[in-house]
């Protein structure tokens, strides 16, 4: 069968996989909130607001939120079209990986690398949310396709290294610096790759560099060139600056070990300890093992052969050209000497591969056990280069010497055997049957090399993929029959249940924000809606709600309310004498104080919180921790 229908089938088979009930599953009500508004009106679309009033953005680029809501444009709003996209983005991505890998390794590595990562657990789950990662993941393999095609030459070459580095600044406005940190792996191996003398070749990689900067910054500047008073305010900032949302908030504020709350920047604070303790062994450990780590030592073992043959093979060159090659000198050449440098062409280029892969692996390994916390479902950035790298190795391992695939699948198998010991009440059966099949594989594999019997190598390689893939595809099937919950379309998570954030140190403070989320996912009480849609008398806002998290709830019940303070409650949005001058000129009556917080410790919220309590009084009935819910409701009139 040619390859076309051989990718054509794995591509149908992973819409499948991708797609299986996703019009069940729940979304993002923080994300579905800015998707509603932005889908509804054009200058909320543009600036990227949370709300349908353009009061306040989310606390993130807006560039997943723009496709979610054209999507919602097209199709109306609906769970399943805001889904949509994360379905097709994720099913895109294995024609694409497959042709990438095809393009550094052979066909043979590109199906192997399109199954890995059609069965990677993380990004399964991540299909079924409208949380950018599965977006930001999607750009990123569009612009390793487009680096690898200008690698091969031809003239359009030049088009597509631009376009890699355009889709690298499209993936810097889904997720931020998250997207950025691969850019000098993408620059390197442009550096690698390209023809021309050193100096020429740094230039074009800074040039690739450079574009990639601009395309990420044009909407921060856009914005920042825009009167505060004409757009929404920036959440996750003190100053309504979007470079303070991008670079510290969402940037080196995760860095550190800055308490919940106390400082409004800090963006990773409430996801301290999130995901285990930091260090190297964090994406090992229960949170985010089943998620991700099932091929990763496959993948190390793979990346360290193969820059091992690449370096041996180096030494052993006899070429008497090095990379600054002219085409005059090449075109003057002898058979024998093009021969030579087209052997060595071939060699710059699998090693530029092994680096490639191996350093987007390492940034974001690296980055992840750094981080003062991390969501299980941000290690789908892994996901490719994971996916291209074991594909390798057990490719070359089957080419290699007869104890090679022997001992890969023994490390396999027996990562996964120790995996599945973090949850070890989830299929308890999972370790053994891996176990088995190893074991089946590792006594029939010398057999099938010195018989060459095809039955029986057809066994062993059924027995390899066995071992390989049963413990990644048993935990991301269980996505597929899970009905949508909040904290599904929160947490996006294969396997078992996971809390939000799961792993924390502060387990107080962890039961707190779970119970909180426990009620959002009940709705807001229908009593205080009932009330706030009966007395808004046509005001603009029917009340002020403390959280941007908690607002979400009430405009999915058509409440239009002002979120204070952002994502965390902490940023000064307003601040108390801009919620006083609300109240004054009748924009704002009542005021929900909700008892679902991700922060609100800053002196911003404090202060508001000091504002309703001493100037406003509370409604019978609705007081703070009365009836079935946690929220009080002020009449500040």
């Amino acid at each position: 069968m040619p390859d076309r229908a051989l990718v054509a089938a794995l591509t149908a088979l992973a819409a499948v996989v991708f797609g299986w009930g996703f019009q069940r599953g729940r979304t993002h009500p923080y994300y579905t909130a800015a998707v509603r508004s932005m889908g509804a009106d054009w200058h909320d679309f543009v600036y990227g607001s949370f709300d349908p009033g353009g009061f306040i953005t989310t606390d993130k680029l807006p560039g997943a939120f723009w496709v979610q809501a054209l999507s919602v444009r097209m199709f109306g709003f609906h769970p399943w079209a805001v889904l949509l996209p994360q379905v097709l983005a994720a099913t895109a991505c294995v024609p694409l990986l497959f042709v990438t890998v095809r393009r550094w390794a052979g066909r043979h590595a590109g199906y192997a690398a399109a199954i890995a990562y059609t069965l990677t657990p993380v990004t399964v789950a991540l299909s079924r949310t409208n949380i950018p990662d599965a977006l930001m993941v999607f750009f990123m393999v569009v612009a390793a396709h487009a680096l690898w095609r200008w690698a091969d030459g031809g003239r359009r070459a030049t088009w597509w290294l631009a376009a890699s580095a355009m889709w690298l600044g499209v993936a810097f406005n889904v997720k931020m610096g998250q997207a950025l940190l691969v850019v000098p792996v993408f620059a390197g191996t442009c550096f690698l790759l390209g023809a021309g003398t050193r100096w020429w070749r740094l230039g074009r990689a800074a040039a690739y560099g450079a574009l990639v900067a601009a395309v990420s910054l044009a909407w921060m500047v856009f914005v920042t060139l825009t009167p505060a008073s004409q757009r929404p305010y920036i959440d996750g900032s003190v100053h309504n600056s979007v470079w303070e949302m991008v670079f510290q908030y969402n940037g080196f504020g995760r860095i550190g070990g800055q308490g919940a709350g106390t400082d409004p920047l800090a963006g990773g604070a409430v996801l301290s300890g999130a995901g285990g303790p930091a260090g190297l062994g964090r994406i090992f450990g229960a949170a985010s093992a089943g998620q991700i780590s099932w091929l990763v030592p496959a993948a190390v073992a793979g990346l360290a052969a193969g820059l091992w043959a690449a370096w041996r093979a180096a030494r052993k060159s006899t070429s008497a050209f090095g990379p600054d090659l002219t085409p005059e000198l090449e075109a003057s050449a002898d058979s024998l000497t093009r021969q030579r440098f087209s052997s060595d062409r071939i060699r710059r280029k699998t090693t530029a591969g092994y680096l490639f892969w191996g350093g987007w692996l390492g940034i974001y390994g690296l980055a992840f056990c750094a981080a003062t916390g991390i969501h299980s479902y941000y290690t789908s950035t892994l996901a490719p280069p994971v996916a291209a790298l074991a594909g390798v190795a057990f490719v070359a391992a089957a080419r290699g010497r007869t104890w090679q695939l022997p001992a890969l699948v023994a490390t396999t198998a027996g990562w996964a055997f120790l995996a599945s010991r973090e949850t070890p009440h989830y299929q308890p059966w999972l370790r053994w049957f891996v176990l088995g099949a190893a074991v089946v594989a590792i006594a029939l594999l010398p057999w099938a090399r010195i018989s060459r019997n095809r039955a029986l190598g057809a066994v062993s390689a059924v027995a390899v993929a066995t071992a390989a893939l049963a413990a990644p595809s048993v935990w991301a099937a269980s996505v597929l029959t899970r009905r949508g919950d909040t904290m599904g379309s929160v947490a996006a998570s294969a396997g078992p249940p996971q809390a939000m954030f799961g792993g924390r140190k502060n387990a107080a403070v962890n039961d707190e924000i779970q119970h909180g989320l426990r009620d959002f996912g009940r709705g807001p009480d229908p009593r205080v809606i009932r009330f706030l849609k009966r007395n808004r008398d046509g005001r603009p806002y029917a009340a002020a709600v403390d959280g941007s998290m908690t607002a979400a709830s009430y405009l999915a019940a058509n409440v239009p309310v002002l979120p204070m303070g952002g994502f965390t409650s902490d940023a000064p949005a307003p601040t108390v004498q801009g919620l006083a001058r609300l109240v004054h000129t009748g924009q704002v009556r009542y005021v929900v104080v909700s008892g679902m917080r991700m922060g609100g410790r800053s002196v911003a919220a404090k202060d508001r919180d000091a504002w309703v309590t001493g100037h406003c009084h509370s409604i019978p009935g609705f007081a703070p921790g009365t009836g079935k819910t946690a929220s009080g409701v002020f009449d500040c009139s």
